[in-house]
């Protein structure tokens, strides 16, 4: 095969790709083990499906959405003035303020995450959801939330974060407190160092069953108990048991 029959199959390929009328910025390869890949201009792989129709269907997002941002429609979505941290309210401004597509995309991801928490029981599974799918949604279309109204909401769940940095530290320094001096010197660096590591977008994505809070509380007062006397060790069990009523 010479390379203008070359040519002219990627030209054939080309026009039966971009059919749509659009300046391209991105067309489907087909691979050698069948599966169909969507590929920037750039040669970025943009996602691989097993068929064809799969493919141009991402391809044809692709386009649409980047077509939206030369128009100038990709700034980011205005969700600062909702009054309440809630997937209602959320979506009434949502609905408002984005397109009709980022709407049913981000229906699309809340329903994802919802089911998948309600499939593993998790406690309050529209939250989990929520906060899922606006970290996730904001990776494809930048959003603009009220970050006092953000953690004014956390706060209602968990406690002001002064407070529950201070009862953690002061959790930690407890663990702690059994070790030699040098060594837990050392050891406090160490800690203190991983938790400013910590990635915080990470770990807010990160959901866990409603037993693992069983068994982390447990293996929490083991650790802290380990090596104690039967008798201190009950007595403290016992008192500990009483205290969570």
């Amino acid at each position: 095969m010479n390379n203008i029959t070359k040519l002219i199959q990627l030209a054939e390929r080309y026009n039966e790709t971009y059919n749509s009328g659009f300046d391209k910025f991105s067309f489907v390869r087909k691979l050698p083990n069948g599966k169909w890949r969507v590929v920037s201009r750039k040669g970025k792989n943009l996602g691989t499906y097993n068929t064809k129709e799969e493919a141009k269907t991402r391809l044809r997002q692709i386009e649409f959405f980047k077509h939206q941002a030369d128009d100038g429609k990709d700034k980011a979505i205005d969700l600062t003035d909702i009054d309440d941290y809630s997937y209602s309210a959320i979506m009434r401004k949502m609905r408002n303020k984005a397109s009709k597509e980022q709407v049913r995309e981000f229906l699309k991801i809340f329903k994802s995450y919802f089911d998948k928490a309600v499939k593993n029981k998790l406690q309050k599974p529209e939250k989990i959801a929520l906060q899922n799918s606006l970290v996730k949604f904001n990776k494809l279309y930048p959003i603009k939330l009220n970050r006092k109204m953000i953690k004014s909401a956390a706060i209602s769940e968990l406690g002001d974060p002064a407070q529950v940095g201070q009862y953690l530290a002061n959790i930690v320094r407890f663990v702690l407190g059994r070790l030699q001096p040098d060594q837990k010197n050392k050891a406090m660096e160490t800690l203190r160092a991983k938790f400013q590591a910590t990635n915080a977008d990470e770990l807010a994505q990160k959901t866990s069953p409603p037993t693992a809070g069983i068994g982390q509380s447990i293996t929490f007062v083991k650790h802290v108990l380990f090596n104690q006397s039967p008798l201190y060790i009950r007595e403290v069990l016992n008192n500990l048991s009483r205290n969570l009523f």
